[in-house]
């Protein structure tokens, strides 16, 4: 179970990071990039899927627990972050990841993909993720 609750680390780490690639690839090759407009939103689909079935995993398993962040970043050394993994959190992460998703999905199929649709896709990711870690440093005590 403790290995378990490590991996909840990934959870907000994965969209964000994606997002962070694609954000730098959008800067370094601007009119490349803003032609890939369906590779970069699966990718960033991928990414956000990936977190929300971590996390149903630890819903439908019932894995709950407490993380402290400085044991894996050294950046937070002198703050006493934790992820706190409950039930509730772990809701409304699936619902937030699913509605991202779908919103992503809908994006690609009807919005007409013009020079800012990447940085919108970019900004879905970094909002997904700032929703995800906003979730889990929050301890919500239903």
């Amino acid at each position: 179970m403790e290995n378990s609750i490590s991996l909840s680390i990934l959870i907000p780490l994965v969209p964000f990071g994606m997002t962070i690639f694609i954000f730098t690839l959008l800067r370094s090759f601007n009119r490349t990039i803003n032609r890939l407009t369906k590779p970069v939103s699966l990718l960033l689909l991928f990414s956000i899927l990936s977190s929300t079935f971590l996390c149903l995993y630890f819903f439908l398993n019932h894995i709950e627990g407490q993380i402290l962040l400085s044991n894996y970043f050294s950046v937070f050394k002198n703050l006493n972050l934790e992820i706190h993994l409950n039930d509730t959190s772990e809701r409304l992460i699936i619902i937030i990841g699913f509605l991202i998703s779908l919103l992503i999905v809908y994006s690609v199929t009807k919005l007409p993909r013009k020079t800012g649709y990447v940085l919108y896709i970019v900004n879905l990711g970094f909002f997904a993720s700032i929703m995800i870690s906003g979730l889990l440093l929050i301890d919500i005590p239903f």
